[in-house]
């Protein structure tokens, strides 16, 4: 082999004693065999997926279908899997079709027309329609290439097997439940179980958990007190924030300022409107001043002393009073 190879490199013009030569055949000749090896083993189909990378693919956005192939007494048997949440609604089944002992004695390879009819049935689906991957899980791991590479054939674009079958997910300790009848009750409760599992939450957090339930429901019955409670908060919080942003001392005296602007502008108003409401002016009615009241009380006497008098004694009297006394003797009601 070794002078083959040698008068073969002659041949084409390359050095045999070159050690880069023999490099490069022995990692030529190492990918193509594991090309070879590739395309015998996963040729006709996507490839192998281990259970866990299944339940990830069945819960990521892409969509996929797992189709279970296994009779149906396995499946009552063994269970299926549990999925949940959006995988819940990416499971489907089929029953192999079997082929009759006769029929299978006169055609030629009577395993791959029982593959070729179930990826017909898979095929026909209507969780698979539109789908581009399909993943087939049997037993053991057995039957599931072979019908793989019929949906291949049939131009579904990305058929995966589960490797190992449903043995290896119940070996990887991945959930299984009876197939019977689902109802809301039993829907809701598994999607409850799922959430939790994915939070995983500590007791620390139960306890809170429960502590703002309470807080909410108490919220909720006590709702006016609720909302003063949460407009103290917001003024308190709103006051905190301003004075955390003064550079200085004058920025809180413009704010005050400001804030004592208006109290300000309604004295001014109020002073303007008070000085409008004189005596004669129009407004409220005011008290006379003394001097208005002498000056009345003095035209009241003088007009007294103009009039005639009946009796003579009383004018002389009343001409020898001074006007002191006259100013004692006049009724001021009349001013």
């Amino acid at each position: 082999v070794y002078a083959a190879i040698g008068g073969l490199e002659r041949n084409v013009g390359l050095n045999p004693d070159d050690p880069i030569i023999h490099l490069v055949l022995i990692v030529g000749s190492t990918g193509t065999f594991w090309v070879l090896y590739r395309v015998w083993t996963y040729g006709g189909y996507a490839g192998d997926l281990s259970p866990k990378s299944t339940l990830e693919l069945l819960t990521s956005r892409e969509k996929p279908v797992l189709v279970d192939v296994r009779p149906e007494a396995l499946r009552e048997k063994d269970g299926i899997p549990d999925l949940r949440r959006g995988a819940r609604f990416r499971y489907s089944s089929v029953t192999l079709p079997e082929v009759d002992g006769d029929v299978k004695r006169l055609l030629r390879g009577g395993r791959e027309v029982e593959d070729a009819l179930t990826a017909v049935i898979i095929k026909n689906l209507k969780a698979v329609q539109d789908r581009s991957k399909v993943i087939v899980m049997d037993a053991d791991g057995t039957r599931s290439k072979g019908i793989a590479r019929a949906l291949r054939k049939l131009g579904i674009k990305r058929p995966y097997l589960v490797q190992g079958g449903f043995r290896s997910w119940v070996k990887e300790g991945l959930r299984v439940k009876e197939p019977k009848p689902e109802t809301t009750l039993t829907i809701l409760n598994e999607e409850a179980e799922a959430i939790l599992e994915e939070i995983n939450p500590s007791p620390l957090q139960v306890v809170g958990v429960g502590v703002g339930v309470l807080a909410g429901s108490y919220a909720l019955f006590e709702w006016e007190k609720t909302l003063q409670l949460i407009a103290v908060i917001g003024l308190g919080l709103t006051i905190y924030q301003r004075l955390s942003s003064y550079d200085d001392s004058e920025d809180f005296k413009q704010d005050v300022r400001q804030l004592f602007a208006p109290v300000k502008l309604g004295a001014q108003a109020f002073s303007w409107a008070a000085g409008k409401l004189e005596t004669n002016g129009v407004g409220l009615p005011t008290s006379p001043s003394s001097s208005d009241v002498r000056s009345r009380v003095l035209q009241a006497a003088a007009k007294h002393e103009s009039q005639p008098s009946d009796d003579t004694s009383e004018g002389l009297q009343d001409a020898s009073s001074s006007p002191e006394e006259a100013l004692n003797n006049v009724d001021v009601s009349e001013a």
